[in-house]
């Protein structure tokens, strides 16, 4: 993920780039460049529907500066309750 978000870093002179994925590899991300093990009990994960994490490129290494939550309000109405 890490390889992919500087790729995407250098194909623009400047500006902001946009990444999609899915929960583990920006889970890994944060927890990679946080400095944390990658390790961990995924029912602690901090991503929900539609979050939004945020790094910034510092130098030669990547840096989380937000997290947010949209779609926070709408949580309830997308529980999966399996198939009918």
């Amino acid at each position: 993920m890490l390889d992919a978000m500087t790729d995407a870093a250098g194909s623009v002179d400047s500006g902001d780039v946009v990444v999609v994925s899915h929960q583990l590899p920006i889970w890994m991300t944060h927890r990679r460049v946080a400095g944390r093990a990658l390790a961990h009990d995924p029912r602690r994960r901090r991503c929900t529907l539609s979050s939004i994490t945020t790094f910034e490129r510092r130098g030669d290494r990547f840096v989380e500066v937000s997290y947010r939550e949209p779609a926070a309000g709408l949580q309830s109405l997308a529980t999966d309750v399996g198939a009918v």
